[in-house]
């Protein structure tokens, strides 16, 4: 049975479908897929109905194209108001009985994606929520498949990382202890023992997420995909199309505002980056894999690394050369300065390039704003930069090999159709092509930009290159 054959006329479950990724995968599902009704979970948020929120949702310029060429298409979509830190998601109990009669296909997407949360609410929203979407999976009758989204960082502790869950020092129980669950204050994580090596919390809780569905349920017909940095499409449905700050997007984004000027980075390392349509084409494509081949209890959960260092692999030094030029180029409406040079190997003289290439220029700034009766802004601006920098300082200096054996069998046994249909095969990637459609989507979908503003930008950014704090 081809992927597209598989989804035909199917009942499947989303969660985090409101998300960057979740939007990227409700849109392929409407647009090539065909299935016979999608059902996404949601809170309840203020001031908005549950068909508001459709609503809103579907007004995101990724539909655009599938809502002109079928304007019906929103009512293969059921929005289910719940909450995913609930039993049974506190799904009503009139949708929990569609969702078990109908459903045969579970994507889960949802998870909290801040890097350095209290531990405690961090393990809440990205273990527990996925015990209690699992205990909503076992109810399910026709269940085929549930996808579940990790991180290939989960084992950022190993510099060689397989496709496989590996064990660790604590179990999941224990950790739940530490948690503290039962209690309404939230702690913090300090200890390196607790951490086992891991920046932040967010990866360590992906990691005991993944322990616990391999160490409890196997029953079910589970698989995990990781991807490394989600960046924008590369060609499905838009290039080049991203909406949120999270992650790469931030890096790229205050790029091109011109807000970067040095980062502590080791341009020879890889920087892992995976177009955010390859990772939802892998998922689909995985999910459909493992209905072919016969659930056993026994056998381990399937992963899928999903990353490009060892196809085709984007140093920091390419990254940045490219971005130099593009932000150049493609500049924003309010650049703040022209960044060159932007790495520096020694993280002491990154302390003293922030000050003078970064605070010194914000401050002045500031001042001038303030002589004309306008409110201080840049050096706050900057103050949350540095914040976003300093988390993603642990992935800029160093780099993993991820092993992607299971996804080069997995595109394989495609065939050549459905090659075409769900392409997450990376080695054609061009890397200058991919990155100019990122400043550009940048510049449309995230920070609302006209591109006939790019002339007259490139000439006032010409005569800010030429200030003192833009030496290299």
């Amino acid at each position: 049975m081809s992927i597209l054959k598989f989804y035909e006329n199917r009942d499947i479950f989303v969660t985090g479908a409101t998300g960057f990724l979740g939007k990227i995968l409700l849109e392929k599902l409407l647009r090539t897929c065909n299935a016979r009704k999608i059902y996404i979970l949601v809170r309840s948020k203020k001031g908005l109905t549950v068909e508001e929120r459709k609503n809103e949702l579907f007004r995101c310029k990724i539909f655009e194209n599938v809502s002109l060429k079928n304007s019906d298409i929103s009512n293969k979509v059921e929005f289910i108001e719940g909450n995913m830190s609930q039993q049974n998601l506190g799904i009503s109990s009139s949708h929990m009985n569609l969702i078990i009669k109908n459903v045969s296909v579970v994507f889960h997407l949802a998870a909290s994606v801040k890097f350095n949360e209290p531990f405690r609410d961090s393990f809440f929203k990205n273990v527990e929520t996925t015990k209690y979407l699992v205990e909503v999976c076992r109810q399910i009758k026709n269940l085929l498949v549930l996808v579940h989204t990790s991180t290939a960082y989960s084992f950022c502790n190993r510099k060689e990382v397989d496709e496989k869950i590996y064990t660790m020092s604590r179990t999941y129980e224990e950790y739940r202890i530490i948690a503290n669950l039962q209690s309404d204050h939230s702690i913090e994580i300090t200890d390196e023992n607790i951490l086992e090596g891991r920046p932040n919390t967010y990866t360590l809780t992906k990691a005991i997420a993944e322990i616990y569905l391999s160490n409890f349920c196997r029953d079910l017909p589970i698989i995990i995909v990781r991807p490394s940095i989600v960046g924008c499409s590369w060609t499905e449905p838009i290039c080049g199309w991203n909406d949120s700050l999270g992650g790469a997007n931030t890096l790229i984004a205050a790029g091109v505002k011109g807000l970067i000027s040095t980062m502590w980075i080791d341009e020879g390392k890889r920087l892992d980056l995976i177009p955010a349509d390859t990772v939802i084409n892998l998922m689909l494509a995985a999910a459909w894999r493992k209905t072919i081949i016969p659930h056993r209890r026994e056998d381990e959960i399937p992963v899928y690394n999903c990353t490009s260092g060892s196809i085709n692999p984007l140093t920091w030094r390419k990254l940045l050369e490219c971005l130099t030029v593009l932000c150049w180029n493609y500049p924003s409406e309010n650049a703040f300065l022209h960044p060159r040079n932007v790495s520096k190997r020694n993280y002491y003289w990154n302390r003293v390039c922030i000050a003078m290439q970064h605070y010194f220029p914000a401050m002045l700034y500031d001042i001038f704003q303030v002589a004309v009766g306008r409110k201080p802004m840049m050096m706050n601006i900057y103050k949350n930069v540095h914040k976003t920098m300093k988390v993603l300082e642990y992935f800029c200096i160093r780099e993993w090999m991820f092993r992607t054996d299971n996804v080069k069998k997995l595109f394989n046994s495609m065939s050549t159709e459905d090659k075409q249909n769900f392409n997450f095969d990376i080695s054609k990637l061009s890397w200058n092509k991919y990155l100019e459609n990122y400043v550009l989507g940048t510049r449309r979908y995230v920070l609302k930009e006209d591109d006939a503003t790019i002339p007259r930008r490139n000439i006032v950014l010409f005569h800010l290159a030429k200030l003192p704090f833009c030496w290299d």
